[in-house]
């Protein structure tokens, strides 16, 4: 018989089912934990999530992009809150547009300055007496057509009474009769002439006798290069180079008074002695290029041209248009003219304050002044007149060939119209400014000073003539400040009792009257400081400082 178990069912009570069934109900069940379906779930979560984070993205894009083609109505920012401001007095005002007014000529009188495409160059002939300076000018202007040759003529007749037929191209610029009898140049003539870029060339002929020696250093002072012209004739040369030689002497003076690019003419190539020979013309290049580097000059600024102001060989045009069969052919550079086409014109401050330096004055229907604008903008309006602090009007200008301007730029000659009372508080040596800004004025000054050519020692109360730009003043040296090592510059024995030549010092110079002067380092045209005692240069300095503290 088979065994039977008793069980509950939905349908009824109980039912009988076998006796294994029962066992494996009542046996305890197993767990089993799917793991593949679990990863699935986080995977389909973390889809879920990413895909939620690209819809945030992509709706706040869209947002953004609505927002451009949105226009924005803006709210203006709250007003500052009042301050208690002091109110502009008139003179401040004043004061502030003046500035304002200032400012605007400095910019437009650099603009014009940089644009000008005929920046003027004002050029010395300097060199020893007798050496051809004033004969070479004349030629070059006789060639570019400033005298013609009608004059030419008739200053040959002249001169061969006088000094000689030769002297007939330097009667072209000695213009008082004094000068064509001595047949020297005593004053410093002036002439103009074009190149052919159109560059203007105001030509200075400095005299070349130590005696006149005063005008030279007037003429230095107003130009921007130098031709110092030497003579290839023997004995000539060697002579002008000794120390009482004025080839030497005009070098340095040049140098002292600004002048940094320097042109030499060998003249006198067609002279018996020479025979225009390469070899002597290459011995004075190596003896004053010596020379005028150990005052100062850098040799890539020295430049060299052989000529003849007689036969005029190399002054206007090349050898090779004018002179194919010159001796002279084996130089095979720029004629003078040329190198005066090319060469660099000094950087000059159109935006400064005004500074136009006075050389001459004279009487032609009115009340004219000579002057040189060394810094800013010369027109017609107010200026001051230093040192005596007038206040005058510019009433007319002229340009250096007698053409009516209306303004003058730096490194331009000019000649202007005053009242009679300005004409007669001016002269040599002084100094048109700003009227807002004039030049300092002052009889004391320090300068670094080297002797060069003293008779004995420099000592304290030692009595000379002090030459700054175009002034010319007595002086006495009050004191002996300091000696400086020649090396670094520096200061190497205060309070000494003598500088001897050689040496470099700081010393204390007084004026008679007051002069117009600057430091060295702001204005150099009215910081560089050449001292003489009867015919000779006994030293050179730059202004150190205005102010001399006694203590």
């Amino acid at each position: 018989m088979s065994k039977f178990s008793l069980t509950a069912t939905k349908t009824s009570a109980f039912s009988l089912k076998p006796a294994e069934s029962v066992a494996s109900a009542m046996a305890p069940k197993k767990i089993v934990i799917d793991l593949d379906a679990q990863t699935r779930k986080a995977e389909e979560e973390k889809k879920a999530e990413i895909q939620a984070q690209k819809q945030a993205k992509l709706e706040a894009r869209r947002a953004i992009e609505a927002a451009k083609d949105t226009p924005v109505e803006h709210t203006a920012p709250p007003p500052p809150p009042k301050q208690n401001k002091k109110q502009e007095t008139k003179p401040e005002r004043e004061a502030r547009l003046t500035a304002a007014i200032v400012a605007e000529e400095k910019q437009r009188a650099a603009y014009k300055a940089e644009k000008n495409p005929n920046k003027p160059l004002s050029v010395i002939f300097s060199g020893h007496v007798d050496h051809g300076k004033s004969s070479m000018s004349g030629h070059i202007l006789t060639n570019l057509g400033i005298v013609d040759q009608r004059q030419i003529d008739k200053f040959k007749t002249e001169a061969s009474k006088l000094a000689g037929e030769s002297w007939a191209y330097a009667f072209a610029l000695d213009a008082c009769q004094e000068e064509r009898e001595k047949g020297k140049t005593v004053e410093s003539a002036r002439a103009t002439f074009q190149t052919s870029s159109g560059r203007r060339v105001v030509l200075l002929d400095s005299p070349g006798h130590k005696g006149f020696i005063m005008s030279m250093i007037e003429a230095a002072a107003q130009a921007d290069i130098g031709v110092l012209v030497t003579s290839a004739r023997k004995g000539e040369f060697e002579a002008g180079l000794e120390k009482s030689g004025q080839t030497a002497e005009h070098g340095l003076i040049l140098y002292i008074s600004g002048v940094r690019n320097l042109i030499v003419a060998v003249n006198k190539m067609d002279d018996p002695t020479c025979q225009y020979s390469e070899t002597r013309y290459n011995d004075i290049v190596a003896s004053l290029t010596k020379y005028l580097t150990s005052i100062g000059f850098k040799a890539a600024n020295i430049q060299f041209v052989p000529v003849s102001a007689i036969t005029g060989e190399n002054l206007t045009k090349p050898l090779s248009a004018e002179f194919p069969d010159s001796p002279l052919n084996w130089y095979k550079s720029s004629c003078l003219v040329d190198l005066l086409d090319q060469i660099k014109i000094p950087k000059r401050d159109a935006g400064g304050f005004l500074r136009a330096c006075v050389s001459g004055k004279y009487k032609d229907n009115g009340y004219y002044v000579v002057c040189k604008v060394e810094k800013g903008v010369m027109n017609k309006k107010e200026v001051m007149i230093q040192p005596s602090s007038l206040i005058t009007t510019v009433q007319s200008m002229e340009d250096e060939v007698g053409d009516q301007i209306q303004e003058a730029l730096s490194g331009e000659n000019c000649r202007i119209q005053v009242t009679e009372e300005a004409y007669e508080q001016i002269y040599d040596g002084t100094v048109i400014c700003d009227k807002y800004y004039p030049c300092e004025v002052v009889n004391k000054f320090v300068v670094k000073f080297m002797v060069l050519d003293h008779p004995n020692v420099l000592t304290a109360g030692f009595n000379a003539i002090v030459h700054v730009n175009t002034s010319m003043q007595p002086c006495i040296v009050s004191k002996i400040l300091a000696t400086l090592d020649p090396k670094t510059g520096k200061i190497s024995e205060k309070a000494p009792k003598f500088l001897k030549n050689g040496q470099q010092g700081l010393i204390l110079v007084e004026t008679r009257t007051p002069i117009c002067v600057s430091e060295s380092s702001y204005e150099g045209f009215l910081g560089r400081v050449l001292m003489r005692y009867e015919s000779s240069t006994i030293g050179i300095g730059q202004v150190a400082k205005l102010r001399y503290d006694e203590e």
